[in-house]
C-alpha cells in the first residue's frame, strides 16, 4: 500500500488540473467552476486556490476554499480577465490517501487504469503542442510522460515487494498540484453611459449624475474599467463631500470595494480628506475593513504622509498594533517607507511597539538603519525613536572620537 501511496503523492504533485470553466458572467463578476479530476474522491479534504492575473503583483489570490464554484466579484466591465487555479490536499487526508483511492475506484487495477489514461492524455497533448511548433516545451513534457509511465509500470509489477524507503508523507503540511493553464474570459459591457457616468462623478458634475441615476439607478454600483473604482470610491478619493453625500442617499454601497479591495473610507483617508471620512463613518462605514493586502485605515493614514490624518485616525480609535499581510504595524510601514519623522514620532508617542518584527523577522531598528536622508546620511532622528541601542552607540562613538583627539594631541606634544 505504501508503493501506491508514493505513486499517488508523486502523481498529484506533477499533475496539472484542467483550466477553470466559466459558468456565467455579468458586467461586474465571473462565476468559475474547478475540478479536482481523478482526485475528486477526496471531497472535503480538498482546497482550491484561484488567482487572477494583474500587473503588480502579477497574480493575486481571489479565492481559497473548499467550494468547487466561486463568483469573482467587483471586476471592471468590458474588460478581459485571466484566471488559474491549483488543487491542495489537506494534511489530514495524506495518512490514508491510498485507502481512500482504492475504496473509491474499487480496486488497484482500476485505479492504475485511470491514471494510465491520464498519462496517455498528457502524451496526446504533448503531440498537439509539438505540431503547433512548441518543440522545447514538448520535449520536457514527453520526457515527463514517459517517466510517469515507467513509474506506473514499476508500481504495478513490484507492488508486493518490500521497499527500502517509504514515503515521508508527514513532511507535507499541504500537498499542492501544479497550476492549471489560464482561462481567459471577459466581463459584459455596461454600455457607453457607464463611461459618461464615471466621468461625471470624477469631474464633480452633480446635476448630470442625478439625471443619469434617475434614468438608470444601477449605475450607482458600476466599477470604472480604467481604475477599478466605484463611483463612491471615486468621489471619496477626490474629496467631493456633496457627491459622496448624494451617492449615499442614492443607495450606494458604503463598503463596496475597488478591484484591489480598497473601500471608500480607505481612499478618503489615503487622500487626506477627513471631512469625507467623517461623513462615511457617520453613515456606518466599517473602520476595521481590510483590502486584499490586509491593510486597514491605520496603514492608509501612514500612506497619506499627513500628520493631521494620522492623528485623526487614531483619535477615532485606531489600533497602533494592527498588522497587514506582511505583519507590518503602522509604525513598521512608516519606517520601511521612509515616512516623515514627525509621523514616526507620533506613532511612537501613541504606544507603538518599537520591538515589533515583520513576517520575515525584520526588526524596526534594522529597517531604520537602512534609511538615508537626501544627502545619503543615516536618519538619526528616526533611529533615536525606534532603536533602543542608538543612544548607547552614540555615546560610545563620541567617546571613541574624543579619545582619538586626545591621543592626537598627546602625540603632537611628545614630538615637540
Amino acid at each position: 500500500m505504501m508503493l501506491l501511496q508514493d505513486f499517488l503523492i508523486t502523481k498529484f504533485e506533477s499533475w496539472k488540473p484542467q483550466p477553470p470553466e466559466v459558468e456565467s458572467r455579468s458586467s461586474r463578476d465571473v462565476t468559475l467552476r474547478f475540478s479536482a479530476g481523478p482526485f475528486s474522491f477526496l471531497g472535503d479534504q480538498l482546497l482550491f486556490k484561484v488567482e487572477k492575473k494583474e500587473k503588480i503583483p502579477p497574480w493575486i489570490v481571489v479565492y481559497s476554499g473548499g467550494k468547487s464554484t466561486k463568483t469573482i466579484e467587483n471586476l471592471a466591465p468590458s474588460h478581459p480577465h485571466r484566471f488559474r487555479f491549483k488543487v491542495i490536499i489537506k494534511s489530514t487526508a495524506l495518512k490514508d490517501l491510498a485507502e481512500r483511492a482504492v475504496k473509491h475506484y474499487g480496486d488497484k487495477e482500476k485505479l492504475y487504469e485511470v491514471f494510465k489514461e491520464i498519462i496517455e492524455s498528457d502524451r496526446r497533448q504533448s503531440k498537439e503542442n509539438n505540431s503547433s511548433g512548441v518543440d522545447n516545451r514538448v520535449g520536457s513534457v514527453s520526457s515527463h510522460t514517459m517517466d510517469c509511465e515507467k513509474q506506473l509500470l514499476s508500481y504495478q509489477i513490484f507492488e508486493e515487494k518490500s521497499i527500502e524507503k517509504s514515503v515521508q508523507s508527514t513532511r507535507h503540511k499541504w500537498l499542492e498540484s501544479k497550476w492549471s493553464e489560464e482561462t481567459w474570459t471577459s466581463t459584459d459591457s455596461d454600455g457607453t453611459s457607464v463611461v459618461c457616468f464615471c466621468m461625471a462623478v470624477q469631474c464633480g458634475y452633480l446635476k448630470q449624475v442625478q439625471q443619469m441615476l434617475e434614468e438608470r439607478p444601477t449605475l450607482v454600483s458600476v466599477v470604472n474599467a480604467h481604475n477599478g473604482y466605484t463611483p463612491l470610491a471615486t468621489a471619496a478619493r477626490k474629496g467631493d463631500v456633496n457627491m459622496v453625500r448624494y451617492l449615499l442617499s442614492s443607495n450606494a454601497d458604503i463598503e463596496q470595494p475597488s478591484s484591489t479591495g480598497q473601500t471608500p473610507l480607505h481612499l478618503a483617508v489615503l487622500s487626506g480628506h477627513t471631512a469625507v471620512a467623517d461623513l462615511l463613518l457617520e453613515k456606518g462605514a466599517n473602520f476595521q475593513a481590510r483590502d486584499f493586502n490586509r491593510l486597514r485605515v491605520e496603514h492608509y493614514a501612514v500612506d497619506s504622509c499627513r500628520l493631521e490624518v494620522v492623528k485623526y485616525v487614531f483619535e477615532k480609535g485606531g489600533d497602533v498594533d494592527v498588522r497587514d499581510s506582511n505583519s507590518w504595524t503602522p509604525l513598521m510601514r512608516a519606517v520601511c517607507q521612509g515616512s516623515r519623522t514627525d509621523i514616526i514620532e507620533e506613532l511612537v508617542r501613541r504606544g507603538s511597539d518599537v520591538d515589533a518584527t515583520d513576517r520575515a523577522g525584520l526588526s524596526l531598528a534594522s529597517a531604520a538603519r537602512l534609511l538615508k536622508d537626501r544627502h545619503g546620511r543615516r536618519r538619526e532622528s528616526v533611529l533615536r525613536l525606534v532603536d533602543s541601542q542608538f543612544h548607547h552607540e552614540k555615546v560610545v562613538a563620541n567617546f571613541t572620537r574624543l579619545t582619538k583627539k586626545i591621543s592626537s594631541v598627546h602625540t603632537l606634544l611628545s614630538i615637540k
